[in-house]
């Protein structure tokens, strides 16, 4: 990559971060506290898919459920809308599964049990495609619904042992 292209790419950054600042400003202290524990724990999932094979990321156990989803659902959103702020600003740009992985981490960690990572693919132009979401009541949290409904979910996912 030329010095030019590389100097464009981080004038772009910096211009971006600008524009985020007001909005950081204008977060409140339960925002602020979401958006730390998000940074943690998408470095954890990071950290986990750099050191556990791939196979093993993708299987998510169902989570038994607790409280009913319905009353949940917003404080789900509100964590998903952390981790999604910490990806766009944070510290790296994490893939979805990651993202999907640290999401499902924290709604636990709230009590919010019976989200579960999912993952689906596609066939694009020729190309196979996958996307990893997380589901919380029967709905897309964390995600846009209309991408996800592009990708036909996998179920049942099981890891082959290679010798």
């Amino acid at each position: 990559m030329g010095w030019s292209r590389t100097w464009r790419r981080v004038r772009r950054e910096i211009a971006r971060y600008r524009r985020s600042v007001p909005k950081l400003r204008a977060l409140g202290w339960q925002e602020w506290k979401d958006l730390v524990r998000a940074q943690l724990a998408l470095t954890q999932a990071q950290r986990e898919m750099r050191r556990r094979p791939t196979g093993e990321m993708v299987r998510d156990e169902p989570a038994p459920m607790g409280v009913s989803s319905a009353d949940r659902v917003d404080d789900a959103r509100r964590i998903a809308l952390a981790v999604n702020r910490a990806a766009e600003f944070g510290l790296f740009r994490p893939k979805c599964l990651v993202k999907s992985r640290a999401l499902r981490k924290m709604l636990d960690e709230a009590g919010i049990q019976g989200a579960q990572v999912r993952v689906g693919v596609q066939l694009s132009q020729g190309r196979f495609l996958a996307h990893a979401w997380v589901e919380y009541g029967g709905l897309v949290v964390g995600d846009d619904s209309a991408v996800v409904a592009q990708y036909l979910p996998i179920t049942g996912i099981q890891v082959a042992e290679l010798e």
